[in-house]
């Protein structure tokens, strides 16, 4: 019966959702994965074949059996580590008398609580401190409307009076990892509504899942009462998890505040909570899960920035922008995946295009950078095609309109009419000229022309890895600025706002990831050699 319960009847097929990795006491996981592996029908056998005996004896009997046999298999396999157990007689004897103990009607635990006692231990695992930086405030906070507030617990009601109606969230997500439910606990305004969609329908252990949920014997109200308290039993959980380092979450254990919460739930069951619990799934969509996206959006374009602008090597940056991509494209799926909201056409929102302050540029640009590197391929013009980050080099890596023209220039010319200052000049303005950009400063072009044959400087690389650098991160920085003008503006629709996102997004992972390619400098002739010390 025990087993049961910790079994997910909503997959496809069904599996259990606590695992061996689950258990922090080793002995404990591995008695776990024995009992899945055949232990549980070896027991039901012993217990058959002698009905009259002790069952935690017998019980204890059946597991030792089957782990002996197991390790007989590991130590037939070279395993060290199974044969010293299998020599240690006092291993199979202590093993022995904690299952025993495990398996009398003595023991604190009893069937009835493996369910939550199982996701007790789920959740230890993946927060093992009590104390410090446990993330179950799973919501980010809106305004404290009401309003709002009721009609996220008017979807949860929805469930709990039907929860059939938990299939109209399902869907196929691309990634095999993400949550086969379009509306997410990070989508609720509010950390309480959060936690109780956790509970009733996406978490490890969701009470749309209990066998009381689709009992037909049962009562619609006898149902959502066995789920609202199975959630009030996760969110007392959640709460006593917490409280040795949150007040809030001691106020509320001492208040019964969760005991408040499940009265709540026991009323927006009834079908006159809201207008019509059928539309669940609009209501989801219109009130929860598109007023989420503009925050989302904000939260990536502050995650965006951070990434472009700190001091990691190019590589890290675009894995993390990448990261960053991915989880965009996730909520562009749920929300495709959600019902469409049948919008009334109409003009559509402009992109916005956010330009940073005129102050923001000096961290972000280097003329005299841009310069160097122009006048040391002008006298050099073959570093171009040597590798490394002066191969990486690209006119947006120039942030003044003559220095990127002149770039153009020295790689459309020959290597030996590059280095003719008065050719590239003219080269340069005729390129300016068709692509209809305005008039090059003749004074600018001609100082570095000038320079360019009467001082010489060191070899571009390093300038070029520079102005490289510079690119990335000023194309993360424009990239966050956007994406945070677009979510501030009211008239800008969530789809349009994703894919206004998406684009900014997208400029950004790309411009870090063709960085990243082509400035890794090429091997060394003797780079595969050892050294003789």
């Amino acid at each position: 019966m025990a087993s049961r319960q910790l079994v997910d009847w909503t997959s496809s097929p069904p599996q259990y959702w606590l695992r061996t990795d689950h258990f922090r006491t080793p002995w404990v996981g591995e008695i776990y994965e024995t009992l899945l592996r055949g232990g549980l029908d070896a027991i039901d056998q012993r217990l058959q074949a002698y009905p009259g005996a002790d069952p935690a004896h017998v019980t204890a009997d059946a597991i030792v059996a089957q782990l002996h046999a197991n390790y007989q298999q590991m130590a037939a396999a070279g395993m060290p580590h199974a044969r010293e157990r299998l020599a240690s007689s006092e291993y199979w004897a202590g093993m022995h008398g904690a299952l025993r103990d495990l398996a009398s009607t003595a023991w604190p635990a009893t069937p009835d609580s493996a369910r939550h006692d199982a996701y007790v231990t789920v959740r230890a695992a993946q927060h093992p401190s009590t104390t410090d930086g446990v993330p179950f405030t799973l919501a980010r906070g809106r305004a404290d409307d009401a309003s709002a507030r009721e009609k996220e617990v008017a979807v949860i009601g929805a469930i709990l009076n039907d929860p059939a109606r938990a299939a109209k969230f399902r869907y196929d997500p691309s990634s095999p990892d993400a949550s086969p439910y379009w509306l997410q606990p990070q989508d609720f305004g509010d950390p309480a509504t959060a936690e109780i969609w956790d509970a009733l329908v996406t978490g490890p252990d969701p009470a749309i899942a209990l066998p009381a949920a689709t009992d037909p014997s049962l009562t619609p109200d006898q149902r959502a009462q066995a789920m609202i308290e199975h959630i009030y039993r996760r969110l007392s959980y959640n709460d006593y998890h917490r409280s040795t380092a949150d007040p809030q979450a001691q106020e509320r254990l001492q208040n019964s505040t969760n005991q408040a919460i499940a009265q709540y739930l026991a009323r927006a069951t009834r079908a006159d909570f809201c207008p019509n619990q059928d539309h669940a799934d609009q209501y989801a969509l219109r009130f929860i899960l598109e007023p989420s996206i503009p925050a989302t959006v904000q939260e990536l374009a502050g995650e965006v920035r951070r990434s472009g602008l700190s001091d990691t090597p190019l590589g890290q940056i675009a894995m993390e922008l990448s990261t960053r991509q991915y989880s965009l494209n996730q909520l562009a799926e749920r929300l495709d995946a959600a019902p469409d909201p049948a919008e009334a056409p109409g003009t559509p929102t402009p992109d916005v295009i956010a330009t940073p302050a005129p102050d923001d540029w000096a961290s972000y640009t280097s003329r005299d950078s841009e310069r160097r590197v122009l006048i040391s391929l002008m006298q050099d013009p073959s570093q171009l095609r040597t590798g490394g980050p002066t191969s990486a080099l690209a006119p947006q890596d120039f942030t003044q309109p003559e220095h990127a023209y002149l770039f153009k220039a020295l790689r459309s010319l020959p290597p030996d009419t590059a280095v003719d200052s008065w050719v590239l000049a003219n080269q340069a303005q005729r390129l300016a000229r068709q692509d209809g950009a305005p008039e090059l400063s003749h004074s600018e072009v001609q100082n570095i022309g000038l320079a360019a044959r009467t001082m010489r400087v060191p070899p571009a690389e390093q300038a070029a890895g520079h102005l490289v650098a510079m690119t990335v991160r000023r194309t993360a920085r424009d990239a966050s600025t956007a994406m945070e003008a677009a979510a501030q503006n009211p008239a800008t629709r969530p789809r349009q706002l994703i894919d206004q996102t998406r684009t900014q997004l997208q400029q950004a992972t790309n411009e870090a990831l063709r960085h990243h390619e082509q400035s890794v400098p090429n091997p060394s002739r003797y780079a595969g050699h050892q050294a003789n010390i």
